[in-house]
């Protein structure tokens, strides 16, 4: 199950935002079907991780993700996926993930995909 952060509880597109995104689309990656979930965690960016894996999530993908949030899928072993500043509709990250197409985060390349976005620093009270 990978969870795709969204802007409403009715958008099939991925959001901007990660921490403070309200809703998580929660996708069957064997199946392509989702449920949406409210983020019960918003605004509380590296509590996300513990929250999705609750949820049987064992990957998320990002357009903005800060290191305090990414921090917290690498403690849970999740995996983190970059969506490369594209705002795919939930179909678009299924085809993209069942045909490998996503970009991974590794230890040798998350500090290059990471941005928390639009300039911002981290404010999630991670101290990064």
């Amino acid at each position: 199950m990978i969870a795709i952060p969204l802007d409403t509880k009715d958008s099939i597109e991925l959001s901007k935002l990660y921490g403070r995104a309200p809703f998580f689309a929660l996708l069957d990656t064997k199946t392509g079907d989702f449920e949406v979930i409210e983020n019960e965690v918003k605004g509380k960016g590296p509590k996300s991780a513990a929250f999705l894996q609750e949820k049987n999530v064992s990957s998320t993908l990002f357009y903005h993700m800060g290191e305090g949030v990414y921090d917290g899928f690498v403690k849970n072993k999740m995996d983190v996926y970059t969506a490369d500043y594209n705002t795919y509709t939930i179909k678009e990250i299924y085809d993209c993930f069942i045909h490998n197409k996503l970009t991974k985060l590794t230890d040798s390349n998350y500090k290059k995909l990471l941005d928390p976005g639009a300039g911002e620093t981290c404010t999630c009270g991670c101290e990064k």
